[in-house]
């Protein structure tokens, strides 16, 4: 079987301390209807990404860097410095052995950040919103949860897709299996159906087979 390392949100429990590691159920369901022929494999942030990556070997077809919590830059915490690290530490790796990767959210942000890109606080990327396709001119809908959005890329970055306010909803490396999305496809079945989504894949899928 082969696996796709997936980051987790962090959470501090409030009746007692003790810092948790989630992923929503949902990835789950996206993986039986999408991603069939993978497990995802929920990443701990104890153990160095390249424990994984060695054990695992031609065995991790890619990763995802899901969403939840703020980058580091926006709200500094303990929790958020300590996940920016450890997605370096993969956005690093996947750059060296060209692993794909798909960021999610704050996954999109993290890559985006990496790579030089400013985020700023937006209005009205809270729920269901209209964006559109930069190449192909089609507008359609997805579900974004952020308040931090990106207005321009680093040089390496190719910007997909816009919303309203032109700010950037989609984009991929020029070079590299790295492919970024603001919305939620987990959240939504259809959300999955996009050439983004299954550029990825079809870098998971021949990765595996290597």
């Amino acid at each position: 079987m082969k696996f796709i390392g997936i980051t987790q949100r962090l959470l501090e429990n409030t009746s007692y301390y003790e810092v948790r590691e989630a992923l929503s159920v949902e990835w789950g369901e996206f993986f039986k209807e999408h991603l069939q022929g993978f497990l995802p494999l929920p990443l701990s942030y104890v153990i160095p990404f390249s424990t994984y990556a060695q054990s695992l070997g031609g065995n991790l077809g890619g990763v995802i860097l899901s969403g939840g919590n703020d980058l580091n830059s926006l709200n500094p915490n303990p929790l958020s410095s300590m996940r920016d690290e450890y997605e370096a530490q993969i956005l690093t790796h996947c750059l060296r052995y060209n692993l794909p990767l798909l960021g999610i959210c704050r996954g999109a942000q993290m890559i985006a950040e990496y790579f030089g890109a400013k985020l700023e606080l937006l209005e009205g990327h809270i729920g269901n919103h209209q964006v559109v396709d930069i190449s192909s001119g089609e507008k359609f809908e997805v579900n974004s949860f952020h308040n931090y959005g990106i207005r321009a890329l680093g040089d390496c970055l190719e910007p997909l897709v816009r919303a309203e306010d032109r700010s950037i909803e989609a984009f991929k490396h020029k070079h590299k299996p790295i492919f970024a999305m603001m919305w939620h496809i987990e959240r939504a079945p259809k959300m999955g159906e996009n050439i983004l989504f299954n550029q990825w894949k079809i870098g998971v899928e021949s990765q595996s087979k290597e």
